[in-house]
């Protein structure tokens, strides 16, 4: 069984009921004799007989477990006294409880007083951060739960191990979030001192456009298919996506004027609802599921499938509105500080134009495209990278206004015109 003192310091119990302690140990056992009776280790009455132990220990301690259901936050987890109000309840962060079941030697490096001194150091946090198979919302919690703390981790990691790329993008990633931006710079040419990889040049490729610097994001992306090339990577799907960046940049670098500030504008704008994406896919976890019932019983379905996933999406984020009367969206507009004009650009999505569309005309090089309503032949300009549309391609689906311009929804339903 996994050591006490560990728990209490990385899940911060130390001061907790010993009673409530011995129910995240016990939680935490079943939780792994699960996981062994899906691998086969243990059989499935031997899993349910550790799944036993845990609810008995629950009901004489007058305990409850509480999680989303319940009301807490997304990938909050707590268990407490059944008597006690909220304002009693200490909800840890679920990601904490599975670092904890699964990485125990990780935990134990985090809580030590010294990373270095560490048997095993670096390698069991290497282990994690290189195994495609864990959630990158776990490895980047080892960052997130202290981020002084986390800071210190990976630079210590770089001390001993300067080329472990995966160490230096999360570094990257933690710089950024926190606006340090020369320091993330600094950071992605360290390491391509110490490694000519191609998914840093990617990365940094990235980084750069998001800049508006189109002439070194087209020469990073450059040396990163020069990269897949030499290493025989240059028709895997991340070749491909390279070709795409390069294609996008270079149109962006060579654009002048309005068209160069709608361009932006749209790339911006995509940018933006990426990052309400992947906020509402952390933040409200429960509300999607619940959405995702509303919207097929809303559309007469029994599955929202891939060509729906998207007008879904778009729906939940900006159309649905929460308890207090908010979208996802703006909740998370509101919490970034975002500007009155974008926040009336996030309010003017969750009012789709519904509708079949055919293709007018189009202009690759600055990412527009003219349709008409088909009933109403009514026009409507369109921003989007969509290589293989062209003009006499119809498609049904909603078309969602941002500033001047549309954005589509997502996959285009387009078919040749009888």
């Amino acid at each position: 069984m996994m050591q006490e003192e560990l728990l209490k310091k990385f899940l911060d119990l130390e001061d907790e009921d010993e009673t409530i302690v011995d129910a995240w140990k016990l939680f935490i056992e079943a939780t792994k004799a699960y996981r062994d009776v899906d691998s086969r280790i243990i059989s499935r009455r031997e899993g349910d007989n550790v799944r036993r132990i845990f609810v008995k220990h629950l009901k004489k301690n007058r305990l409850r477990m509480l999680d989303e259901e319940e009301g807490l936050k997304a990938h909050e987890l707590a268990i407490t006294r059944e008597e006690d109000t909220e304002g009693g309840i200490k909800a840890l962060n679920s990601f904490d409880v599975w670092l904890l079941t699964d990485f125990a030697d990780v935990c134990a490096a985090w809580v030590a007083e010294d990373f270095r001194q560490v048997e095993g150091f670096p390698d069991m946090i290497l282990a994690l951060l290189e195994n495609p198979y864990v959630d990158d919302r776990m490895k980047e919690r080892l960052v997130e739960r202290d981020k002084e703390r986390g800071e210190e981790l990976l630079k210590a990691i770089l001390e001993d191990r300067p080329s472990e790329v995966c160490v230096h993008l999360l570094l990257v990633k933690h710089y950024e979030r926190e606006g340090r931006l020369a320091e993330a710079e600094a950071e992605y040419k360290q390491m391509l001192t110490e490694t000519d990889d191609e998914v840093v040049w990617v990365a940094y490729g990235y980084f750069l456009e998001k800049r508006e610097r189109y002439e070194e994001a087209f020469d990073a992306f450059k040396k990163g298919l020069e990269v897949c090339e030499r290493i025989g990577k240059e028709r895997t799907d991340l070749g491909a996506a390279i070709k795409e960046n390069i294609s996008r940049v270079e149109r962006m670098k060579n654009l002048e004027g309005d068209e160069a500030e709608k361009a932006r504008e749209y790339w911006e704008a995509v940018r933006l609802i990426d990052e309400i994406r992947e906020f509402a896919d952390r933040t409200f976890v429960k509300e999607t599921k619940d959405a995702q019932e509303e919207y097929k019983e809303e559309k007469g379905i029994e599955k929202i499938d891939f060509e729906d996933a998207f007008d879904f999406l778009n729906w939940f984020l900006f159309n649905r509105k929460l308890k207090d009367g908010r979208t996802p969206g703006i909740v998370h507009a509101e919490e970034k500080g975002l500007s009155e004009e974008l926040k009336e650009k996030i309010k003017g999505l969750g009012n789709p134009l519904k509708g079949a569309f055919e293709v007018v005309s189009t202009d690759q090089a600055t990412f527009k495209f003219v349709v008409k309503e088909i009933k109403t032949e009514e026009e409507y300009e369109l921003m989007g990278d969509v290589p293989d549309i062209k003009a006499g391609l119809t498609f049904a689906g909603n078309i969602y206004p941002w500033s001047e311009f549309y954005l589509t929804g997502g996959v285009l339903k387009a078919q040749e015109e009888d």
